[in-house]
């Protein structure tokens, strides 16, 4: 799926014409949904996860096109690196929508954060719109967005 096509995937769901508002609450409806050892909040800009059993993540939804052979990710350096060095949480995951220049998680190592002898987890996650197709009953024959 191209990222336009996921745009447009994103979209067709919510009455809101903000692409980048929508694809949060995608991320955080779909995170919120599993509720068992882990307390999950909303917040402007990010959704946390609170686990009982494992160190806090912090997750960033960013509806924007990610391609790994040409990463530009210079704010998304700045904002791990504000968050491990000045929060409680450890694991910052940067989630984008899936494409075909973007299928696998991508662990980021930031000089900075090494430096400092904390443990921490940077990540660049590709979000799945399965859910949304799934629940569209597409099917090979079915138009351009469910592909």
């Amino acid at each position: 799926m191209s990222f336009n096509e996921c745009t447009n995937l994103i979209n067709s769901i919510h009455d809101n014409k903000n692409t980048n508002e929508n694809f949060f609450n995608y991320v955080y409806k779909k995170i919120a949904r599993n509720t068992k050892n882990r307390f999950v909040e909303k917040y402007e800009g990010c959704i946390d996860i609170v686990l009982s059993n494992h160190p806090s993540i912090r997750v960033i939804p960013l509806c924007t096109n990610m391609d790994k052979k040409s990463l530009s990710i210079k704010d998304e350096v700045k904002m791990a690196c504000n968050i491990v060095l000045n929060s409680e949480y450890k694991y910052v995951y940067f989630v984008y929508p899936k494409n075909r220049n973007f299928n696998k998680h991508i662990q980021v190592k930031i000089p900075l954060l090494e430096e400092s002898g904390d443990e921490y987890m940077v990540k660049l996650i590709p979000y799945s719109l399965n859910d949304i197709i799934k629940k569209r009953g597409c099917n090979e024959n079915s138009n351009i967005l469910c592909k």
